[in-house]
């Protein structure tokens, strides 16, 4: 039953000029940021259309390996003829309430207006699965997730608008979709008989390597993005750590970490409640590395580096910022290095923005890709 279309959750006709002021009010994308890009913002203008966004349950399974029903979005472009192609998207998720089946007008469609289908999973945690913890990290889930989202994309597609998905995928990710579509590239090489190919891999601002992150945060005590105790608490339920929170969290965390850290609050929205200075909500006793939970804890975050048992045979595009303060450029380092190592086709580019307004130039890039 894996990957076998469910249920048509809903459809939704979208206008391109309400959708793109509705991201940048959203992400809080201003002139100063938009302003160097003015000829290639012009370029997209002229060429994108309205979008049909069908929303969609289907079979597939949670971190633990067990069945369960997830959902997802598919954008459809609505111009006369053939789409281009078929974008698939790793989500960046920063709450159960901004995933793609509960906002439909999320910053990572804008690259689909341009003629392309584009295929959103929502994470473990989102949507109709609402009821646990989002998926943080769990990377081999979340690209056998997204695999079967795109199996139930191409068997809806064939059977209400008798449209055959084509078999080749761009893939595109940002932030925590950047680590996640790096994981959905590896699991389509490594699985040929899904019968889809990857051409090409833009992935952007991605933990590919979380210890390196985690450690990087222990070091500074600071974070402008408080997802930290979300991931830790999401592990604890997937990976089975038996944490006692109450020796790692402290404050009003403590007192409101089963709600809070499920992911029912937006990050952003998180931060300015608990604020950036991570000793303040985090009892660093716990942070020890004689401790044999913070052990545990570490091995497990080890874990879920994705393998480097693989050289990508798509063109791989890398974008991080300079001066990310989400997701420590070392991230993007070692994964540079690594794909240069084994000689995989690889170009980058650095950014000089922080880590939501360099979202921006990187789907700008991708943008400008698809128009040449």
């Amino acid at each position: 039953m894996r990957g076998r279309f469910a249920e048509l959750l809903f459809i939704k006709r979208l206008g391109f000029f309400k959708t793109f002021l509705h991201v940048l009010s959203q992400y809080e994308i201003g002139p100063r940021v938009l302003l160097p890009y003015t000829r290639q913002l012009v370029k997209m203008l002229m060429r994108i259309g309205d979008m049909t966004a069908y929303g969609i349950s289907y079979h597939t399974v949670d971190p633990h390996g067990k069945p369960i029903l997830a959902s997802g979005v598919i954008y459809m472009p609505r111009k006369k003829g053939k789409p281009k192609g078929v974008i698939e998207v790793s989500p960046l998720t920063r709450s159960k309430i901004d995933c793609a089946s509960r906002d439909i007008m999320a910053a990572e469609i804008f690259p689909g207006m341009m003629g392309y289908v584009t295929i959103i999973p929502d994470l473990i945690g989102c949507g109709i699965s609402d009821k646990r913890p989002i998926a943080y990290l769990q990377h081999e889930n979340v690209a056998a997730v997204s695999a079967d989202m795109r199996r139930a994309a191409s068997e809806f597609l064939e059977k209400q608008l008798h449209y055959q998905l084509p078999t080749e995928s761009l893939l595109f990710g940002y932030s925590l979709g950047g680590s996640g579509v790096w994981a959905l590239a590896r699991y389509y090489q490594q699985h040929p008989q899904q019968g889809v190919r990857v051409s090409h891999i833009f992935a952007g601002g991605g933990a590919y390597y979380p210890a390196v992150a985690l450690r990087a945060f222990h070091s500074t005590r600071y974070s402008d993005y408080a997802i930290l105790p979300n991931i830790v608490y999401s592990m604890n339920h997937y990976d089975h750590l038996n944490l006692d929170f109450t020796r790692i969290f402290k404050g009003e965390l403590l007192k409101n970490y089963s709600h809070w850290c499920k992911g029912n609050i937006p990050i952003p929205e998180l931060t300015q409640m608990i604020g950036t200075r991570l000793d303040r909500y985090l009892d660093f006793d716990f942070f020890d590395n004689q401790n044999p939970a913070y052990m545990r804890l570490m091995k497990t975050v080890e874990e879920k580096t994705i393998p480097e048992d693989w050289t990508p045979k798509a063109k791989v595009h890398l974008f991080h910022s300079r001066h990310d303060t989400y997701v420590p450029i070392a991230c993007f380092w070692e994964l540079y290095k690594r794909l240069k190592r084994c000689g995989a086709s690889v170009e980058y580019k650095l950014l000089d923005h922080d880590h939501v307004p360099a979202a921006v130039p990187f789907e700008l890039d991708f943008i400008s890709f698809l128009i040449k």
